[in-house]
């Protein structure tokens, strides 16, 4: 008996009991959807948390900051800075593949009564590039007298009203402020306690587009302090709403080597803002940076790399851990879902196991005359093994089917919902995740779930004897 005459001895046996059949493939259909809809739940649970925590790091990736010293104090430690030699260091670790320095200026803006804060990032080009942008384009200037940066989506956030400090504001009135960093003058000014003596001072109109000079004042907090103006301009806004929030978009980036031209034509050495003095009260003749981030080549190698890292007296961390934990709190929630899903198709594989076993005991005179006419035993066995992998199989594809049409319609509905939340529209909004694997998974698994169940109703099949089943009435 060739495949095909089987498959339409199969197609034509199931056809002749609709409705038995219909009902079994009704009851795998919710077995398997059972299954993918469990597991597609957890998957998508696993991938928001994943893009959650991605937004700090990666899995590969070393925080390093400035080491402290015996007395828990980073002042008068010179070794444990972040100074240019020092960094190279790292470069020599085993695994290290990369690493990107940065330059960090907390910044006070100004424009008309409003007043904001954010933090001036210098980083690489190439983390520039990887910022998606929802409005204007990327800083693209080489010009040292004036800084192009990008703004991060949530920095008008932190503004306030000057002369109405507690009631104004996003989070108190749920509306932004009436301020426009792109086209509209604003002050950026920033603490700077390497400042000796103050330089001309001069002002800005509101409504210009671009802004004067670096300038410094005067504060009032100390003899030797002064506040820096640092002279900018906005040219983009990173993709998102003002309540996606993640680690950097209450930043403004800017290119790490702009911003260093920028500062040493600008300043004296000895007085550039966030460049800290040695134990001897002087400025020192390289550059320090604020955080590295050291990209390693496999997570494996985070641990001892990191420790490495700390064992040299800078601080050090990683997201490995914190990663590595949610996975396996995601891979706890998939096997009880998936567990749960399993019990709705095993009912599901009984119904076969008993539409099969009813088959044979129905068709015994059936069995008895193809025995006689020379059939097969193993013949006989298939038969009624490809009857119940057809249902498995059919049941399956339909209940696949079923769920993916379902899962579309959540991600719809859910994708509206978290739009609508604060907080949750930056999120991938994917409830429901079916990858490749899981379909063809999920057909494979009812395909050979519906064999196994008619197993032994088959080998019954093929263990009648011919003469009794021919004489059964």
């Amino acid at each position: 008996m060739t495949f095909y005459d089987m498959l339409a001895m199969s197609i034509g046996n199931l056809w002749r009991r609709k409705l038995r059949t219909f009902l079994t493939l009704l009851g795998v259909l919710i077995g398997t959807s059972s299954i993918v809809a469990m597991l597609s739940i957890a998957l998508g649970m696993k991938e928001m948390v994943l893009a959650e925590y991605s937004q700090f790091g990666s899995a590969t990736q070393i925080t390093v900051s400035e080491g402290y010293s015996e007395d828990n104090s980073n002042k008068g430690n010179d070794a444990l800075k972040l100074t240019e030699s020092n960094i190279k260091s790292f470069e020599g670790l085993e695994h290290v593949v990369g690493m990107e320095p940065s330059i960090n200026l907390d910044l006070t803006i100004t424009q008309g009564h409003y007043t904001g804060w954010t933090r001036l990032c210098g980083v690489s080009k190439e983390s520039l590039k990887k910022k998606e942008i929802g409005e204007g384009r990327l800083p693209d200037s080489n010009n040292p007298n004036k800084l192009e940066v990008l703004m991060g989506n949530t920095v008008l956030t932190n503004f306030y009203d000057d002369r109405d400090m507690e009631n104004s504001g996003y989070y108190s009135t749920g509306e932004l402020p009436d301020v426009d960093l792109m086209k509209k003058v604003f002050n950026a000014t920033s603490y700077n306690e390497n400042a000796v003596e103050p330089t001309s001072d001069t002002t800005s109109e509101e409504g210009k587009e671009e802004s004067d000079d670096t300038v410094s004042e005067t504060d009032s907090s100390g003899e030797d302090a002064y506040i820096v103006r640092i002279s900018m301009k906005v040219t983009g806004v990173v993709k998102g709403t003002p309540d996606e929030y993640s680690m950097d978009s209450d930043s403004m980036f800017v290119d790490i080597d702009q911003l260093k031209a920028y500062l040493t034509k600008n300043f004296k050495k000895g007085q550039i803002p966030g460049q800290p003095k040695n134990s001897k009260g002087k400025p020192f003749n390289e550059w320090v940076y604020n955080q590295v981030t050291v990209e390693v080549d496999d997570s494996e190698n985070v641990d001892s790399v990191l420790q490495t890292i700390q064992d040299m007296g800078f601080q050090a961390s990683s997201n490995k851990e914190l990663i590595e934990s949610a996975q396996q709190m995601i891979g706890i929630v998939e096997l009880v879902l998936g567990a749960i899903g399993m019990i709705a198709f095993l009912v599901a594989a009984i119904g076969i196991a008993n539409t099969m076993m009813m088959s044979t005991y129905e068709r015994t005179k059936e069995i008895g005359v193809m025995k006689v006419l020379g059939c097969d035993m193993k013949d006989i066995r298939m038969l009624f093994l490809s009857e119940a992998g057809f249902i498995g199989f059919i049941g399956g594809v339909a209940g696949l089917v079923f769920t993916m049409t379902l899962s579309a319609i959540a991600n719809i509905f859910y994708a509206a919902y978290a739009a609508s939340q604060p907080g949750m529209s930056g999120l991938d909004a994917r409830i429901s995740v079916i990858p490749w694997w899981l379909v063809l998974g999920a057909i494979v698994f009812a395909t050979l779930m519906g064999m196994l169940a008619g197993y032994f109703p088959a080998n019954r099949a093929m263990k009648l004897s011919p003469l009794a089943a021919i004489r059964n009435e």
